[in-house]
C-alpha cells in the first residue's frame, strides 16, 4: 500500500473509530500497531513498560478520536500520543541511564530493524544514543516518517529535524567506531 492509499485508510477508519466502530478501531490497531509499539520500546528500551504504554496509546485513541483535528497524518498523531506518554513515564521515573532490555524477535516487523538487530555493534551504539537521538532515527528510518511529519510530532522546525537527524547519524557513526563495529 502506498503512502497516500494508507493516509487515506487512517483517516477513514479513525473518523469510524470516533462514532465508536470496534471494527474500524481493530483495523487502525492492526495498522499501525507494530509502528506505535516498536517506537515506544525504542525510545524507553524497557519491553514492558513500552507495552503497557502501548495498550495507554490505544485507550486513549479510542477516547479521543472525535479530537483529531486533521492537521497532520493519523499516524502522526498517534505517534505524538505515544510520545507524550513516553516522556511522562521518562520525566517520572527521572531516567538518567535507561534499562536495556534484549532486542525484540518479530518475524513480521520491519526489514530495517531485522538489519539493525542482526549487527549487535549498531543496536548497542544506538543504545548508547540520547533518548532525542535515538528518536529521530526511529522516526526517519524504522517508519519512514517525513521530516515535515516529525516538525509536527515534536514541535519543532522542520531544519531543527533535518539537524537533528545529522548529528544523531554523526553519533551512531561515532558509538559504532567506539565499538569498532
Amino acid at each position: 500500500m502506498n503512502k497516500e492509499a494508507e493516509k487515506e485508510l487512517e483517516e477513514r477508519l479513525l473518523k469510524r473509530v470516533a462514532k465508536k466502530d470496534g471494527s474500524a478501531f481493530e483495523q487502525l490497531y492492526e495498522l499501525t500497531s507494530k509502528s506505535i509499539f516498536f517506537y515506544l520500546y525504542r525510545l524507553l528500551q524497557d519491553r514492558e513498560t513500552a507495552e503497557d504504554l502501548h495498550m495507554e496509546v490505544y485507550a486513549a485513541v479510542w477516547k479521543n478520536a472525535q479530537g483529531f483535528k486533521g492537521k497532520s497524518r493519523v499516524k502522526t498523531w498517534m505517534f505524538g500520543i505515544a510520545r507524550n506518554m513516553a516522556m511522562n513515564e521518562l520525566r517520572k521515573h527521572h531516567r538518567k541511564t535507561l534499562r536495556i532490555d534484549k532486542p525484540v524477535r518479530d518475524e513480521n516487523s520491519f526489514k530495517a530493524y531485522k538489519e539493525f538487530e542482526r549487527h549487535d555493534s549498531i543496536q548497542a551504539a544506538l543504545a548508547q544514543l540520547s533518548y532525542k537521538h535515538r528518536e529521530i532515527l526511529d522516526l526517519v528510518f524504522f517508519h519512514g516518517q517525513s521530516y515535515s511529519d516529525i516538525s509536527k510530532l515534536l514541535a519543532i522546525p522542520e531544519n531543527t529535524v533535518k539537524t537533528r537527524v545529522y548529528y544523531a547519524k554523526a553519533a551512531l557513526k561515532e558509538e559504532i567506531c567506539k565499538t569498532g563495529g
